[in-house]
């Protein structure tokens, strides 16, 4: 059985995974369902559909998509209002972005940014807010992202919402 576990991992990971095999079983079960979100960090196409997605924006507008996460029904959701870069980086989301774990959808966006920040070894249990991000690398200055969320509230759904603000800086 270990041997057909460690088939699905790197290298790197089948030491991880036989090690862990060993010591517990259900430590072993918890980290075959972690492995693909902690793989999917290192380089993560997600900050190339991002920069795509936002450098589609014209100056003077907005583009936008909202993920939402229904944990409930373990479905999600892309609103896109009805543009044609909407719809693609939606189709995008809703196949490459975890259901069950939106912090991690969050942490993915905000690490396109190259900023000065590290959750580490944080789990976010409940956070809203929203941040602007600026001169984002690989994408024209003129154009911002404000990035809105709410992850953890039992009153909403879980949610990403992604605005491309294209506005001339002078």
């Amino acid at each position: 059985m270990v041997r057909v576990l460690t088939d699905y991992f790197s290298p790197l990971c089948k030491a991880w995974v036989l090690l862990l095999f060993r010591c517990n079983y259900k430590i072993l079960l918890m980290s075959v369902i972690g492995v693909p979100f902690i793989a999917s960090a290192q380089g993560d196409e997600l900050c190339e559909h991002l920069i795509y997605f936002a450098s589609k924006t014209k100056v003077g507008e907005t583009l936008q998509v909202k993920l939402i996460n229904d944990w409930a029904n373990f479905s999600k959701s892309c609103e896109h209002n009805d543009t044609e870069e909407g719809k693609e980086f939606c189709a995008y989301l809703i196949k490459n972005t975890s259901t069950e774990f939106m912090n991690i959808n969050l942490s993915r966006v905000l690490r396109c940014s190259e900023s000065d920040y590290n959750f580490g070894s944080i789990y976010i249990n409940k956070i809203t807010g929203e941040v602007s991000l600026f001169e984002i690398p690989k994408l024209n200055q003129d154009i911002a992202l404000d990035v809105n969320f709410s992850i953890g509230d039992d009153l909403i759904k879980d949610f990403i919402e992604i605005k491309a603000i294209n506005e001339l800086v002078e």
